[in-house]
């Protein structure tokens, strides 16, 4: 692993390798050399006025002169190398140059790494973690306020503790798996253990949709690609019960670490002497295999792969390829995964009451759920989310019952209440938050909570697009009901690129779409079985396509479900 990697969006320190214990270290280093010299190639690219002052000024001077500021004054900096007095003599345009070049370093992605001991893969490295991203951040921000006060010719007398030395830092270790000779890439990459961040994690991406579906192929693409491990970070994650191995390149590492926020992190003891259900790689050079998995029934992997192309620097191509595994899985055990949201409601009575509510992206399900958390407030002692995207029915005493896939949820910021997104602020992961299909991912429930089996009290379908104040209604008749979940139809807000009235098979195209044979006979038990149980099952109608009722619709529909639920208790 390289001492420090940089391109034009992120940085990687490996913390092990660089020496960053003290301010003079941090300024003399090649690292801040190339940062240096990419800062002044970008403004004389963009031909910005700021490095106009600075013709026939070298790099190196400027380099020469942060360190010796460090040290000296501003007026003895010329004594001791008299070749920097064409750079010091203007001493306004070199502070607003060191203002901007050190706005330049906050705004690059700047994710810290340290090698754990493989001696004792089950220490923890919390303290170590913690300790070094507060030491480097303070060292920085000393760094940064000595240089700028001696050109400034004062001290601040304002102090802004700003996040200015690493946005994440992990604990890294590798590990083996296997021996087969197919999965000989995947072994010994380093394994993410322990992870921090610092909030408000913020991530711009060079794309900000998903296009497309995935797509089953009859060759392991892993016998056909070639990867550098130094190029790769893996993920041990839990999706639902199932373990995942998530191998990131560095390029798409920034969505890797926001995967802390949707997914529960496996642990070193809970994979030791195991294998993963699900592989996935993302970011692949070659585009041969670009959005496809493999079903590997004879080792028992479920393989997905997604090439390293501009379009694929999304979050939502590592969520949903990861949900689509998942689904195949299920899918092939006889259970059904559910493309949803799904929620315990405790009365002030204290009954519960468990809603699911089926829709694709954009149907509304998530957010007239939040309204209903709202809205409900002097009824419902307490609202636990069971899944927000994507959960799993299954059979259980001849009753249905859900089980969740993920800890958090990945939303528009648009469809949230206003202003809530920043009242999480400080466990939130933003993602592109000044363009359109604007998201953040948000911890909304524990594992340990998503795990457990919970029975399906009412199912509805999230009807987006139908303008109507009735708010919902249920289907008498079982042949009713699987016309309109089947048929899968919403209005597309553009979450995906998928535009007006579209449909899509049991409106998941995330599994039952890839493996339609497979999933119908499961949805005709499913629903045979919740008519035979008397669980009602209806549409809500959440509005939430109707231009102006965006926010009025899943709150009229919310009203409805809290109509139902205090006349049932």
């Amino acid at each position: 692993m390289k001492r420090f990697h940089l391109t034009n969006n992120y940085a990687l320190i490996n913390f092990n390798a660089s020496l960053c214990d003290s301010e003079v270290n941090i300024v003399s280093s090649k690292s801040f050399e190339m940062v240096l010299a990419q800062y002044i190639r970008k403004l004389r690219l963009e031909k910005n006025a700021l490095i106009q002052s600075f013709k026939g000024i070298r790099i190196s001077m400027i380099h020469d002169a942060y360190k010796l500021l460090l040290i000296y004054d501003y007026q003895d900096i010329d004594k001791k190398n008299p070749s920097l007095i064409p750079l010091i003599k203007n001493r306004n345009e070199f502070y607003r140059f060191t203002e901007s070049f050190y706005d330049y370093w906050r705004k690059l992605e700047r994710i810290g790494m340290i090698l754990g001991n493989k001696r004792f893969p089950h220490q923890s490295h919390a303290e170590t973690l913690v300790s070094q991203s507060d030491q480097f951040n303070q060292k920085i921000l000393v760094l940064y306020r000595t240089v700028t006060q001696k050109i400034l010719g004062r001290n601040f007398l304002t102090f802004r503790q700003l996040p200015a030395g690493v946005n994440a830092n992990i604990v890294l270790m590798p590990h083996k798996f296997s021996n087969h000779m197919t999965y000989q890439n995947l072994q010994n990459v380093n394994f993410i253990q322990d992870i921090l961040t610092r909030p408000p994690f913020i991530i711009y991406s060079k794309s900000n949709k998903r296009e497309g579906l995935f797509k089953e192929i009859n060759v392991n693409p892993l016998d056909h690609i070639s990867m550098n491990k130094l190029h790769y970070i893996c993920y041990p994650i839990k999706v639902g019960k199932l373990i995942a191995f998530v191998y990131i390149h560095r390029d798409f590492l920034h969505h890797g670490i926001a995967l802390s926020n949707l997914f529960e992190p496996a642990s070193f003891s809970e994979y030791e002497h195991t294998k993963p259900d699900l592989i996935y790689v993302y970011g692949v050079r070659e585009n041969d295999f670009d959005c496809t998995y493999y079903k590997d029934l004879k080792e028992n992997y479920y393989i997905g792969v997604v090439s390293r192309l501009d379009k694929n620097d999304y979050f939502g191509y590592l969520k949903k390829m990861l949900l689509t595994l998942h689904n195949i899985y299920q899918i092939d055990h006889d259970n059904l995964p559910i493309h949803g949201a799904m929620v315990k409601v405790l009365l002030k009575n204290n009954k519960d009451k468990n809603i699911a509510v089926i829709g694709d992206s954009g149907a509304g399900k998530s957010e007239t759920l939040e309204a209903l958390r709202i809205i409900g407030k002097d009824y419902i002692k307490d609202m636990r989310v069971i899944f927000d995207d994507m959960g799993t029915f299954f059979i259980k005493n001849r009753e249905i019952y859900a089980n969740g896939t993920e800890i958090g949820a990945f939303v528009r910021l648009d469809d949230l209440d206003a202003g809530y997104a920043y009242q999480e602020m400080d466990r939130a992961i933003f993602l592109n938050p000044d363009q359109i299909n604007a998201r953040v991912i948000l911890p909304v429930s524990t594992y340990n909570f998503i795990v457990e089996d919970h029975k399906v009290d009412y199912l509805f379908y999230a009807n987006n697009y139908i303008d109507t104040e009735e708010g919902l209604k249920y289907y008498e008749h079982l042949d009713e009901a699987l016309e309109v979940f089947k048929l899968g139809r919403r209005f597309a807000k553009g979450t995906t690129a998928e535009v007006g009235l579209v449909e899509s098979y049991f409106a998941n195209p995330f599994g039952p779409v890839q493996q339609k044979e497979l999933t119908d006979p499961i949805i005709d038990n499913i629903f045979s079985l919740l008519y035979k149980s008397k669980t009602k099952v209806g549409e809500l109608y959440t509005r939430l396509a109707i231009k102006g009722k965006q926010m009025d619709g899943p709150q009229e529909a919310a009203k409805k479900l809290l109509q139902l639920l205090t006349k049932d208790a």
